[in-house]
Formats: C-alpha cells, sequence, structure tokens
C-alpha cells in the first residue's frame, strides 16, 4: 500500500497556527486531534473511510491519507473538503480592508490574520452541534458530542488510537430519545435531535436542496420550518457549512458579548445599533461574526 499524499497551495492570507488554535482552544472535540501542529481525522469518502492528517509545509498545506491508496475521484474529494473546512478559496482582502476602517475592530487583522471560517462541512453535524450547543457551556457541549458520537458513529482503527466519524442520519433517526436523555441531553433537545435526522435520512432536508434554493431568505426559511430549528441554528448551520457570506446569529451570547466588550454597543437589546453596525460590513457578515467571537479566547 502506497498512502495518499497530495499538496494544496495557500492563499497570501492564510494562517495554519491561527485556524489550528481556533480548532483546539483547549476543548475536546471527538471529531479530530490536533497534536504537533496538524490535525488528523477521518472521513467518509466513497469507497469508505480515509484518515487524513493535515499539516502545513512552506505555502502549502500537506495532506496525506494514512490509512490507504485513495482512487483519483477520492483524491479530488479531499482536496474538496480540506478546501471548504479551512475557507481556502476566499479573499478576505476587502474584509481587512473594511475592518482597518474601524478603531475599535482594525487590531484583529494583525491579531487574527489569516484565520478563516472554519466550516462544517456536513449539514446534518452542523444543525446537530448547533442544538447541542443550545443554553449550555462549550465544555459541557462537547462532553454531549462526544457522548452521541462514541455511541452512534462509525469508527476507524490506526496505530492503537480509534478516531470517529459523526453519525448518520439514518442511525440516529432509528435512536431512542430515552437513550439520548440518558446521556444528558434535554427531552427537547433529543426530540429535536431525531427529528432533524429523521429529516436528513428521507432527503426531506439536504445540503444540496438548500444550494439550490434561490437566496438566503429562502435557505433560511427551509431550515426554520424543521422542529427544533430556530433563526440562531439556522443562521449558524449556513455560515458554518453552506458557507453563507451574511448570516448574523441575533441573540446569540456570545457575539452580545464580543459587542458589548468592544464598546460597539452598551446593552445587549440595543438592536437597531446592532444592525447598524453589521451593514456596514454587506457580504461579511459571518466572518465579522466569526472574528468576534475569536475575541472571547485569549491564547496562552
Amino acid at each position: 500500500m502506497v498512502p495518499t499524499c497530495f499538496f494544496i497551495t495557500l492563499p497570501a492570507d492564510f494562517n495554519f497556527g491561527e485556524c489550528l488554535w481556533f480548532l483546539d482552544r483547549g476543548f475536546d472535540d471527538c471529531l479530530y486531534s490536533i497534536a504537533k501542529n496538524r490535525v488528523t481525522r477521518v472521513l467518509q469518502l466513497t469507497n469508505g473511510a480515509a484518515l487524513v492528517r493535515i499539516e502545513n509545509e512552506g505555502e502549502t498545506l500537506k495532506v496525506s491519507v494514512l490509512n490507504r491508496t485513495l482512487t483519483p475521484e477520492e483524491t479530488v474529494e479531499v482536496r474538496a473538503f480540506v478546501n471548504e473546512w479551512f475557507d481556502l478559496d476566499l479573499d478576505l482582502k476587502p474584509f481587512y480592508e473594511l475592518m482597518l476602517r474601524d478603531p475599535r475592530l482594525s487590531f484583529m487583522k494583525a491579531d487574527y490574520f489569516g484565520l478563516r471560517l472554519i466550516g462544517i462541512p456536513d449539514l446534518f453535524e452542523a444543525i446537530c452541534w448547533a442544538i447541542i450547543g443550545q443554553q449550555i457551556n462549550l465544555t459541557f457541549a462537547y462532553k454531549l458530542k462526544r457522548k452521541l458520537v462514541e455511541r452512534f458513529g462509525e469508527t476507524l482503527d490506526f496505530e492503537g488510537q480509534q478516531y470517529f466519524l459523526f453519525p448518520k442520519p439514518e442511525v440516529l433517526a432509528n435512536a431512542i430519545q430515552e437513550e439520548l436523555q440518558g446521556m444528558q441531553f434535554s427531552r427537547s433537545k433529543a426530540a429535536y435531535v431525531l427529528e432533524i435526522a429523521a429529516a436528513f435520512a428521507t432527503q426531506t432536508l439536504s445540503k444540496s436542496g438548500l444550494r439550490a434554493m434561490p437566496d438566503l431568505a429562502s435557505r433560511q426559511k427551509a431550515l426554520v420550518n424543521v422542529k427544533g430549528v430556530g433563526v440562531w441554528t439556522a443562521n449558524y448551520a449556513l455560515m458554518k457549512s453552506l458557507k453563507e457570506r451574511s448570516c448574523i446569529p441575533h441573540g446569540d451570547a456570545g457575539l452580545l458579548n464580543a459587542l458589548v466588550n468592544l464598546d460597539i454597543i452598551k446593552d445587549k437589546k440595543e438592536v437597531a445599533e446592532i444592525e447598524a453596525f453589521f451593514s456596514g460590513y454587506e457580504g461579511w457578515e459571518s466572518y465579522l461574526v466569526f472574528y468576534l467571537w475569536r475575541t472571547l479566547s485569549k491564547r496562552v
């Protein structure tokens, strides 16, 4: 077996270290491992699972598949995933130029230069994660996610370590609500996760279906029509999975804290002031939200 390895040329405004740090932040994400300035995770491809390791090498990302040789078609799949995960095809220069005009935000270019909007390419996973994280702290949210993944997700064993895939919708759709509640999911969250799983399992909801819709408003409406998906969840999933550039998860606690911390608003109920602030970043609202979230975590 000759493991597959290829390189992706990076844009000048990309910082792998900053992206890795954001992925980590000291939390326990069960879907990837970060060590020695590289990230390793398993992907489900056309012909089966592939263990993928990504690391920075000069002006490229080196992408290695550790457990098998990929077909040319699967190599295209992995390349597309990495591009989407790290949002590599976007030019950040216009965004940085906008931020430099505001003295309250100008520090972000230097402090967070090269940070990309880290995505969740799997829309089902993105929605489930948004539901899991509602009204609880991130540490507990990651614990719930791990319980769900370890119970219902597929695994790949490699060199004594176990790697997980997020559960498939058709698997979760057949889960018992009481079992999720036994994992410390609230009654409503357990019900919503199963509802979402059923929608994906039956193709009532899909990423391709949302992409085919004419505009952001149509996609938002399609999502909030699903039980358990509110406006915040819809906007979060769209910005993280479909890379919608104009999503603002209004009411998000972290976003409001960042706006107060940066003296953009005085009171978290200043809806008009928040709208006015974001109006100056048309087409970059999602990135601005992501960078505002970044201000809440300090590197040590």
